[in-house]
């Protein structure tokens, strides 16, 4: 679920909904070049006003593998997808952090 204000005065510095789900159209999972949208893997985004930071629950736990050996590829592919996303984000002049929960 996507939580998020509607643009007022300083929040019109803040994507809205449709725009925060265009990003998740945009940022791909560069295993199956699958939109986030689409896999779901966002489960929603808040907004800290006093700190200008943006919070986005992701889920990787279904995706994680069992694999010791594979670990260290489901975490570049996490960080590829965070990076990304924050990249999106940072450019919105109303947010200055995304902090990502995982």
């Amino acid at each position: 679920m996507i939580n998020f204000v509607k643009k007022e005065g300083f929040m019109s510095f803040l994507p809205t909904k449709e725009e925060i789900d265009e990003i998740l159209k945009k940022v791909k999972d560069p295993e199956s070049q699958m939109s986030l949208f689409e896999l779901g893997l966002v489960k929603y985004i808040d907004y800290r006003e006093e700190t200008r930071t943006l919070v986005v629950k992701l889920d990787f736990i279904r995706r994680n593998p069992t694999c010791v050996g594979c670990l260290p590829i489901a975490w570049f592919v996490q960080k590829k997808i965070t990076d990304d996303l924050a990249k999106e984000f940072l450019s919105y002049k109303g947010i200055e952090h995304v902090e990502f929960k995982l």
